[in-house]
Formats: structure tokens, sequence, C-alpha cells
């Protein structure tokens, strides 16, 4: 068959073209999509994850666009396509709009509080309304390990407020010592761990509170090694006689359960002391109570406080004042007031450095208790 050369050029540009024509037609606006646990600063897609544990935080999915353009949209929508939860199989559980303004998108999928149910999960993406794309995962295996670890938890009932490290360790509390503090240290934590505390009255003299949480304290790590949880009354109210149960938690993981209990002060083997702590007087009339552990060094004293429960007669206890390191290094361990005391009985005690001549030598300072020669407590302060 013979071909004229008009029909031989008209089909060799047909040739040409329609290649290019064909992939215009076809090419779609989301060239891919990848399912990741980490992306770059301009949303690059680190590996590809195609499973997640259920306690996963979050769940990025990176989009490369092949059409850029501001005016137009990207939506996401997350689904359980699956679940062995009958329930949730294809159920929607979160969407995003984002403008189609740079190459790569992220779309982040963050989980709440409960954790995710195993299955199969499917992203579904829009480009201006129009189904272009899906990308897949699975949510299964067990709950990861916490990365950061407790220790060093116990109940007290008195602070170093410039460390949140324990002054005493109780797990038995008066009914009127009205706050109760939890301490306990943090490692390998980052600065945005999420660190919860469970309070629960188990059971006592209110059986109508019984298994009933009675506070949750939340709180991050921001590089602290040592955290403290509390929890307190109204002033002059009781805390309900019982047994009570802290649980801490690090991202939701129980790391620690610590059980104590409040009872009748009468009832506690005395000599008692709780509540030790530094604190100043301020206000128009200097009469405001503040608990603090920072003083200026103009300031005209430091108090202490402490409260004494079932004080047997003649006990002897000294309150011990020294500076342990001045700014200038030139002060190092030296008692500049040692008070000496005869008490019995209960209730509450105060005893206070005064100011020398000047203002007081700036540094670190504690003062120790010590009841018939023996020490037990010791709180830090500062002069600045």
């Amino acid at each position: 068959m013979k071909i004229t050369r008009l029909a031989f050029y008209l089909m060799l540009l047909s040739s040409l073209l329609l290649p290019g024509l064909a992939g215009c037609i076809n090419q779609s606006p989301i060239d891919q999509a990848v399912i990741t646990d980490n992306v770059t600063k301009t949303g690059q897609p680190a590996l590809s994850v195609d499973s997640f544990a259920p306690d996963v935080n979050n769940i990025y999915c990176s989009v490369k666009l092949s059409n850029v353009a501001a005016s137009s949209a990207v939506k996401a929508e997350w689904y359980v396509a699956k679940s062995d939860e009958a329930s949730l199989t294809n159920s929607l559980i979160g969407n995003e709009t984002l403008a189609a303004s740079s190459t790569y998108i992220v779309f982040t999928f963050t989980r709440a509080d409960k954790l995710l149910p195993r299955g199969d999960y499917e992203v579904k993406l829009y480009y201006d309304n129009k189904y272009e794309k899906s990308a897949t995962f699975k949510i299964q295996g067990d709950v990861t390990a916490p990365a950061a670890t407790v220790s060093e938890a116990t109940m007290c009932s008195s602070i170093d407020l410039l460390t949140n490290k324990p002054i005493d360790k109780i797990d038995t509390f008066p009914n009127d010592v009205g706050k109760v503090f939890c301490s306990f240290k943090v490692s390998g934590a980052g600065i945005n761990t999420v660190l919860k505390g469970h309070w629960v009255y188990v059971g006592g003299e209110l059986p109508a509170l019984a298994g009933k949480t009675i506070n949750d304290s939340t709180t991050t790590a921001e590089g602290r090694d040592y955290i403290s949880f509390s929890i307190a009354t109204l002033p002059g109210k009781p805390f309900p006689n019982g047994q009570y149960d802290l649980k801490l938690l690090v991202e939701d993981k129980e790391a620690a359960d610590l059980p104590f209990k409040v009872v009748d002060p009468a009832s506690i083997p005395g000599p008692f002391f709780t509540g030790m702590s530094t604190f100043m007087y301020s206000g128009s009339d200097n009469n405001t109570f503040v608990l603090t552990s920072q003083f200026p060094a103009d300031s005209p004293k430091v108090n202490l406080q402490v409260r004494a429960y079932n004080v047997p007669a003649d006990t002897a206890l000294d309150f011990q004042w020294s500076i342990v390191k001045s700014t200038d290094q030139t002060v190092i361990d030296q008692v500049v007031k040692e008070d000496k005391w005869r008490i019995q009985g209960s209730g509450p005690l105060v005893d206070s450095l005064n100011s020398p001549s000047g203002p007081f030598i700036t540094g670190d300072y504690q003062v120790k208790l010590l009841v018939n020669s023996g020490e037990i407590a010791t709180v830090p302060f500062k002069v600045q």
C-alpha cells in the first residue's frame, strides 16, 4: 500500500503530539502521597512507614504536588478502612484542607487520649474537591514503651521549692495537712513530654466518694529533672480520712503507683513534723504569707514554718541556719545562726533568720531541723 507524502507527514505529526497531549490530559495534580513518621522543614517525607503502634502520637501524610496553585486546595480525609471494632470500619476520624501553594504539603493526624484501634487505615486526597489519590497504613502491634522513665517517686508534705525534690518522705498524712505532694525524677524526657498524675480516693470515711477521681494533674517535662504534683483542701477543711492512690503517667502510660493514707492526727506516732517551707511576709501591711525559696538581699528576715504532731514533753528541736556557698564563694558551709527549742504537743512552729546590720550575703543557704540531735529535714533557699 502506498502512503502519500501528505499522509506520512500527518502520521508523523500525530506520533509527536499525542503522547504530550495524553500526558497533559491524564497527569494528576497530586504526584505522590507518602505516609511517614517524620518530615523535613520543607515537607519532604522521611522513610515511608506502613504501620504504627496504637499509641503513636502523630502520623504524617506528605503530599507532592505536580500542580502548585495557591488558589487551589488539597483536602485529606483520614479513615479507619477496616477494624476489629466493627462499628469503626469505614469511619471518618479526621480531615484537613491546605492550600496547594508549595511543592510539598503535609497533613498531620494527631491521636487523642485514647489508643488507636488496630486495623487498616486510608487517607483519601482531593484536589479542588476532586478525588485524586489514596495512601494506606496499618495500626498494629503493642503499645511502645515510654522513652522517658520515672524514678525516686515519693509522697511528701514538703518540697524543695527550688528543685521540686522532696524534703520529707511519708505515706501517711494527718487530715489537717492542707496539701499533699508527690515528687518524682524524670529521665530521658523531651521538653514536650506529657506527665500526668491521676488521684483517686480509694475508700474510707466517705463511702460515696470511694473509687472516684479527685484530681488530675498535668504538666510537661520542660527540661526539668524533678517534677511535683499536689492536691490541697480549702482553708480550714480537712482531707477525708481513708486510703488514696496516685498513678503517675508518662505520655498516658503508667509509670508509677503511689498509695497513701490520710488519718486523724492523734493516731500518728510522734514526734512527727510536716509542711516544712521557707516564707516571707509581703503586702502593704507586711502581713501576707507567701511561700518562697528565693529572697531579696534586702529582706528583713527569712522565715521557716513547720507543723509538729504528738511531740513528747521536753523534746529538743534545733534550727541550724547556714550559708552553703556565697555568690562570690568567699563563704562556704558557715553556720550563721542556731536556735534551740524545747517543745511538746502539736501545733505550728515558726523560726526566723534576721538580716544582719546590712543586707544578707547573697548565695545558697539552708536550714537544718534536728530533733533530739538527729537531722529530720534540710530546707534550702537562696538570697539574691
